[in-house]
């Protein structure tokens, strides 16, 4: 029984268990010596076993590293940042953050230390405490650039992982001089503040990059069609002084024919209404942002 019960907690962390946890499973000191002595356990770290044929990969050295530097350790940073799957973050780094004064040097990890980091702000991933996605969101600001930042606030406001407002709070709450990172976080929360309405989609994203880039005006985003208010259907961009609609075409959704017959449609009414829609494809906004600039300006001017 004790056996399938450390076999059983061990399938939930990539084979992995530590010495703490045998002995919560009732293992006793001798118990523990004779299975690694007869080969049944393997020595990981100090401190956690292994079960003999498990593959080593990103997750089970994620595993190793909570084990070793115990239960009271966090995944933090750039790793928090992978598991949720937040953008530009990959399954690379592994990183822990332990309570202040709580040194650990198994060499498994980049370790931090804060003095800041509350019960509220962890969570739990298949049993493995991660910090959530507003203090994830908090703590990459120190390591990760003002660009790549924003986009992981965009998107994750998108997806509805963590809204603005909730890390505007966060922010507000854990905000201190000389914090590393605060001020670049802040610069990029005023800038998508309450009010503020993102990009629905990379396309957009970058239609609203190649404006910015050229020193066009900023178009309003996600615009209610201004002949019919009364419906939910939005269009990506607005240039209310110029009358101008903005459009960003996929290639997989915007091919779907019933779709392009109500973006027509739309651009009929918008033309009956006095508006201009624009509509730039995908390879326009990827490979010839000149070309949309072009059309920007002198559909402005004009």
């Amino acid at each position: 029984m004790f056996d399938a019960a450390v076999a059983n907690l061990a399938s939930r962390q990539y084979g992995l268990f530590s010495r703490a946890q045998a002995i919560g499973l009732g293992a006793s000191d001798i118990m523990i010596w004779r299975r690694v002595q007869a080969g049944k356990w393997l020595t990981e770290a100090e401190g956690v076993y292994t079960l003999p044929g498990w593959r080593d990969g990103w997750w089970r050295r994620v595993w190793l590293a909570f084990l070793a530097t115990g239960p009271d350790a966090v995944v933090s940073h750039d790793t928090a940042a992978a598991i949720h799957g937040l953008t530009n973050f990959q399954r690379l780094r592994i990183v822990l953050t332990t309570p202040h004064g709580d040194h650990h040097w198994h060499g498994l990890a980049e370790m931090r230390q804060s003095t800041d980091l509350r019960s509220e702000h962890v969570t739990q991933h298949n049993g493995l405490p991660v910090t959530t996605v507003a203090r994830t969101l908090f703590d990459v600001s120190a390591v990760a650039g003002a660009d790549r930042l924003a986009i992981a606030v965009e998107d994750a406001h998108i997806s509805r992982a963590c809204r603005i407002e909730e890390l505007i709070a966060l922010y507000e709450e854990l905000r201190r001089p000389g914090k590393r990172g605060i001020k670049k976080l802040g610069r990029v929360l005023a800038t998508h503040g309450p009010g503020y309405v993102p990009p629905e989609s990379w396309l957009e994203r970058r239609l609203l990059r190649i404006v910015k880039d050229a020193g066009l005006p900023r178009p309003r985003l996600q615009a209610e069609f201004p002949w019919r208010r009364d419906l939910e259907s939005r269009c990506d961009a607005v240039y209310d002084d110029a009358r101008m609609i903005l459009e960003a075409d996929g290639r997989r959704w915007h091919v779907r024919i019933d779709q392009m017959a109500n973006d027509r449609r739309r651009d009929r009414e918008a033309l009956n209404h006095r508006w201009r829609p624009y509509r730039f494809v995908y390879e326009e906004l990827k490979n010839d942002p000149a070309l949309v600039v072009e059309t920007i300006r002198e559909a402005r001017a004009a």
